[in-house]
């Protein structure tokens, strides 16, 4: 599928207001709060999600609350240093989340191939190090507690003898194991939206690719780092063709701005997702409404996705 930007955006009716604040210290409260509200509703049964899968959501959730405070923290007040310019990765991954929260949402079982995943790619590693290693007794010892903690980690993420044994004879070309199960990659970004039914969760998310794309720029070898890094670099002559205050500017229009807001976007939308399986949670509603109001009228992102997807999802409390 070739995704378009015909295809995915909407026209916005009314500017965002320019004078409205919103602070970071705003934004950690809203995303303390969503993320607590969701939690505590993970405490409760809900349909087609076994208590263990509800574990597992409850980690991602508390992983995308450590990626916030970790954007937080690479923008800093008078943040203006090339090393803030490696925030982005950490925005693309708090938005790959995002995907992979729906995708789980909508279909339980990929929750599966999530976890069984992660374990293969540990794995796999662990083959490349231990086939590499083989005459080195000091290193095939320490190995061998590696194995035993990855065998505990296979049960824990539900992958069976057979799966294993799969991936061990695909990555080393031998004989595969009689009726072999290959585990599935956990689909990227523009494969969740091939697999989605819910039209509005397939806008919504096809409207978010091309700001995926562009946080992709910062992850692959692109102009993009080069040259943001070296205008943020005192010590490159490129930089001196800049003033301060341009520096400053260019800063929070490039990096700061689009971090952050697309990183709250990402973890308050994750939340609101869990609004089609906890329908009737009153808390829940309440926390993403009030963060969603400055997302909103503030950026022109947050005002789309709201239109596309989360009013709709927060009906009449919105």
């Amino acid at each position: 599928m070739t995704l378009r930007i015909c295809d995915c955006i909407s026209s916005i009716k009314t500017d965002i207001n320019l004078d409205a604040k919103w602070d970071a210290l705003d934004a950690d409260a809203s995303v303390n709060r969503c993320i607590t509200a969701v939690t505590e509703c993970l405490k409760s049964a809900a349909p087609n999600f076994t208590q263990a899968q509800r574990v597992h959501l409850h980690q991602i959730l508390l992983s995308i609350r450590h990626g916030h405070f970790a954007v937080r923290q690479l923008l800093q007040p008078e943040g203006e240093q090339p090393l803030s310019v490696n925030v982005m990765p950490l925005v693309r991954s708090q938005l790959e989340t995002l995907y992979a929260i729906c995708l789980i949402i909508e279909k339980p079982v990929t929750l599966d191939d999530y976890l069984k995943d992660g374990w293969k790619k540990l794995f796999v590693r662990h083959i490349a190090v231990r086939e590499e290693c083989r005459t080195l007794p000091r290193v095939t010892k320490g190995l061998a507690d590696v194995e035993k903690w990855l065998e505990q980690l296979r049960i824990v993420s539900g992958v069976t003898d057979v799966e294993k044994q799969t991936v061990e004879a695909q990555e080393l070309r031998m004989h595969l194991p009689p009726a072999p199960v290959t585990i599935p990659s956990f689909p990227t970004p523009i494969r969740v939206i091939n697999q989605l039914a819910d039209p509005d969760r397939k806008r919504m998310l096809s409207r978010l690719y091309p700001e995926y794309q562009f946080l992709c720029g910062f992850v692959h070898f692109s102009p993009a780092t080069v040259t943001l890094t070296s205008l943020l670099d005192s010590r490159q002559p490129f930089r001196k063709m800049f003033t301060t205050g341009q520096i400053t500017e260019m800063w929070q229009k490039e990096i700061a701005g689009p971090a952050m807001w697309l990183n709250v976007i990402s973890v308050i939308q994750c939340c609101t997702e869990f609004l089609t399986i906890y329908r009737n949670d009153v808390e829940l509603a309440r926390c993403c409404v009030e963060a969603w109001k400055p997302l909103s009228e503030n950026t022109f992102i947050g005002r789309v996705i709201w239109e596309l997807r989360s009013r709709k999802l927060l009906g009449a409390i919105a």
